[in-house]
């Protein structure tokens, strides 16, 4: 690990412990092991290793979400999970949440966010739009695909998706596992599916 990147998660920690406004250039220097006059070789300020957390964050959740063909940014081809039926639908709701749980760098980086929002608008905004909008811009990709292939009744996509990520969105910041949350998750999809799919008719 390179003395950058140990910045990078050593900070991380501290943020998600303390707080953004928390933790000084100096706490994290010193969590280091390095000088602070050191540090200042590899990051111009304390916003600008944020801006490198985010940045890392991002991109092992892009990692994590391509590497198993999920959908990741609205825009992402949603096409190909028309036709694959609820039993699968159920699986791959269940892999996309379970990065929110199993990945550590994810974790940390949202107790962050969720403990500076009140005192920094910029993590509320990353917060917001991580974890709330772009969820529901996915989704809500994904529910119009199964509407136009007739696998969910056809309603508006964005409201559906609103809908079922509010559950979601409270799973992720009460439980403390993806093993805690699986029943409640399970639980909400087959309600879910109550409402929504497709009935073959008489």
């Amino acid at each position: 690990m390179t003395t950058k990147e140990k910045i990078v998660e050593t900070a991380l920690e501290l943020f998600s412990r303390q707080g953004y406004d928390g933790v000084s250039v100096r706490d994290i220097a010193r969590a280091v092991g390095i000088r602070e006059s050191s540090l200042y070789n590899h990051f111009e300020n304390k916003r600008a290793i944020f801006d490198g957390i985010v940045d890392f964050c991002v991109q092992q959740s892009e990692l994590y979400f391509r590497q198993r063909a999920l959908p990741f940014q609205q825009g992402d081809d949603a096409s190909m999970y028309q036709g694959i039926g609820m039993e699968l639908l159920q699986e791959l709701i269940e892999r996309t949440f379970r990065f929110f749980f199993d990945d550590p760098w994810n974790a940390r980086f949202r107790r962050l966010l969720l403990v500076s929002q009140y005192a920094d608008s910029r993590c509320r905004d990353i917060y917001r739009q991580l974890y709330r909008d772009k969820c529901v811009q996915v989704q809500a990709s994904v529910f119009s695909a199964l509407m136009d292939a007739g696998d969910l009744r056809r309603e508006d996509p964005e409201t559906v998706a609103a809908e079922f990520h509010g559950p979601m969105f409270m799973l992720i910041h009460t439980c403390d596992s993806f093993e805690e949350a699986r029943p409640f998750i399970r639980a909400h999809v087959e309600q879910f599916r109550k409402n929504y799919e497709q009935r073959p008719q008489p």
